[in-house]
């Protein structure tokens, strides 16, 4: 009896042995936790802090671009610089910052996002004083301020001035940062002052070396804080809170000219001792039921001395099974947590791309598709085969080039005068074999009349110098032979001879029109600009030909805007597109027809339009309509359309047209105008 009371004993000191090495198995272990968690936050702190200089470095740069751009602008008058500059910032929609440009006075010409820019005087004073054009970037508790100078000809002339939230940075690349489910992330300049803080906005411009009352309900103290700013402390800390959760802190310093910010992650220390007490009190219930275990079996060792060496065999696989268990949980936690970030990179990257995404079975059944592909459609697209979207879908290509097919097609999916590039790869297994295909649909119809336009302009000027060449050589012999038909015609008394000089005079009377056109078109006169109303442009030039015999069985109608306001503009070329238009509808309507002239008044534009209803123009033909010498009449040179084209142009308006054959064609006009009020 006595042996097993010592074996009992005995087994009590074992157990209280392994209590109190587990005790400092969780303070080691919790150790080693911090560490790794500290590590962790200080990679976070550099990727965020790397992120914002990196983004103030690119508006740095951009602003000493928009200086360098503002010196071929600065001397314009007011209103042309407020028309281009809206221009270029309706161009970058995804710009924040309030922007104002101030002449060399200091009194500001332009601003941008309708704000006034809070510390201007200050910036722009710095900006004038610098010599080599260099941008100068600062900052107060919640703006950045970037600002500089414009020179034009090697002279001041005025100064460019940026103002940023620092909130919309932080919320862009601090918020993101979560390290565990209470962390979070707040950011802190050299002078102590609090520049963003997710939980206490309203303690954002306080500062450690002067915290108030309030400051100390969630501190103790800032020495941490002051350490960190001073440089005295490691990449890590942790602060002691007077209620609540202690947190420790990791951070890093964002250095870009006068600018020195702590990003600093901070997570509740319960966090890190989770873990390690849910691991403790797992292990002290099993040393708990090990101790009761072994109490009863060497309580009833003599009777049950085989049932107990069973029972201590099932207790220490239960105990390798516990251990097991924990080890996978682990495992299981930590793989899902990178699979759920895996998953959120890839949705950035597929918002980011800007364009309709398909995942296609050999089958050609989508499997999955983004958001921006169910909005072209309409509806919902997973499950449906491709052919159902479009008729002449065809996942199988020839992928000769980096295994990747790309075409450009138009109306697809039903959207007219719209052109989409299709982007197919196919996606392959581990044994190479084809399991599907990824297909990349991307909206280029911009792009398409980008190169379509800058094709025309250059069609338009290789013409224009050779129609210049083919005047100059042609119109002197011409001089020549036109004077002397003349002579030869009165002295010629014959009337057969007569006859023959009055159709060679005829002849070249034509050439010389023809030439005269050639001229106009290759180089066209820059006109005398002035006020003037295009309603009253419109009756004169309807007026001018109404009367003509090829108009008699033609019904014009006219539907002007009372509300049309003066433009600045050449009125005898304006004159010139209408009387064209005007022709060229009446010859489209030999039958008759109605040709209704119309005006009205848009947002920035004024709208005319010419409609027909001739018999249209061929769809073939329509690309081709204004390049010189392209016509489908009888009798016509081709160029008609060719310089009224060219004359709008030149009036910073664009001419284009609608016309569907046998129906009528409708030609219209937008030019631009500046609202006086």
């Amino acid at each position: 009896m006595k042996g097993y009371l010592l074996i009992v004993g005995v087994l009590i000191v074992v157990i209280s042995a392994l209590i109190t090495l587990n005790v400092f198995f969780q303070q080691s272990l919790q150790m080693d936790i911090a560490e790794q968690f500290n590590k962790q936050q200080l990679i976070l702190a550099k990727s965020a802090a790397s992120d914002m200089e990196t983004c103030l470095r690119n508006q740095k740069e951009e602003i000493i671009s928009f200086s360098i751009m503002m010196s071929g602008l600065i001397r314009k008058n007011r209103a042309d610089l407020k028309y281009e500059l809206d221009e270029y910032f309706r161009r970058k929609p995804s710009s924040k910052a309030k922007v104002a440009i101030f002449n060399k006075n200091g009194a500001r010409i332009y601003s941008w996002q309708n704000g006034d820019i809070a510390a201007g005087k200050e910036h722009i004073k710095k900006a004038f004083l610098l010599s080599q054009g260099q941008s100068i970037v600062s900052y107060d508790s919640r703006i950045v301020y970037m600002s500089a100078p414009i020179y034009s000809r090697g002279e001041l002339e005025g100064a460019i001035l940026y103002e940023n939230p620092i909130s919309i940075a932080a919320h862009r690349f601090l918020t993101p940062i979560i390290s565990g489910s209470k962390s979070y992330v707040w950011m802190i300049d050299k002078e102590g002052t609090l520049l963003y803080h997710p939980t206490q906005p309203n303690m954002i411009g306080g500062n450690v070396y002067r915290a108030s009352e309030a400051c100390f309900k969630c501190h103790m103290n800032f020495d941490l804080e002051k350490k960190i700013i001073g440089g005295k402390t490691s990449d890590f800390g942790r602060h002691i809170a007077p209620t609540g959760e202690d947190r420790i802190l990791a951070f890093h310093t964002l250095n870009m000219d006068t600018i020195s910010w702590m990003i600093v992650v901070s997570s509740p220390y319960s966090e890190i001792s989770h873990v390690t007490k849910q691991s403790m009190r797992l292990y002290s219930y099993l040393i708990i039921s090990i101790f009761i275990t072994t109490s009863l079996v060497s309580s009833l060792l003599i009777v049950f001395n085989k049932k107990r060496i069973k029972a201590e065999e099932i207790a220490k696989r239960e105990q390798e099974l516990e251990k097991y268990a924990l080890i996978l949980e682990s495992k299981v936690r930590d793989r899902t947590a990178e699979l759920v970030s895996e998953k959120e990179k890839l949705n950035s990257i597929i918002s980011a791309i800007g364009g309709g995404i398909l995942l296609i079975d050999k089958n050609a059944k989508i499997q999955w598709a983004n958001q921006i592909i169910k909005d072209m459609v309409g509806m919902e697209v997973v499950g449906k085969y491709c052919e159902e979207l479009w008729a002449d879908c065809d996942i199988t290509g020839s992928y000769t080039k980096d295994n990747i097919e790309t075409i450009i097609l138009s109306a697809f999916l039903g959207q007219k005068d719209k052109y989409f590039q299709i982007t197919t790869a196919p996606v392959k297994g581990l044994d190479g074999d084809v399991h599907g295909y990824i297909r990349l649909v991307q909206d280029v119809t911009e792009i398409k009349k980008m190169e379509e336009q800058i094709i025309h302009s250059e069609k338009l000027a290789s013409i224009g110098r050779l129609a210049a060449g083919i005047a100059h050589e042609i119109g002197n012999p011409l001089t020549s032979i036109f004077s002397f038909v003349q002579i030869l015609r009165e002295m010629e008394d014959d009337s057969f001879k007569k006859e023959s000089l009055e159709t060679i005079y005829f002849h070249i009377n034509r050439i010389s029109e023809i030439l005269k056109q050639l001229s106009g078109f290759s180089k066209m006169p820059a006109g005398e600009a002035k006020e003037c109303r295009v309603n009253d442009i419109i009756e004169t030039s309807i007026n001018l030909i109404q009367y003509d015999k090829k108009a008699k069985n033609i019904a014009i109608v006219k539907d002007l805007s009372a509300s049309m306001p003066e433009i600045t503009a050449d009125g005898n070329q304006l004159s010139q597109v209408f009387v064209n238009l005007t022709l060229n509808a009446i010859d489209a309507m030999q039958d008759g027809g109605t040709l209704t002239v119309k005006s009205m008044l848009t947002d920035g534009s004024i709208l005319i339009q010419f409609k027909d209803t001739g018999t249209g123009i061929p769809k073939e033909d329509l690309p081709k309509i204004f390049d010189p010498f392209f016509t489908t009449k009888e009798k016509g040179t081709g160029l008609g359309l060719a310089v009224s084209y060219n004359i709008i142009k030149k009036m910073n308006g664009t001419l284009t047209v609608d016309s569907e054959f046998g129906k009528g064609t409708t030609f219209t006009i937008t030019l631009p105008y500046r609202d006086a009020r």
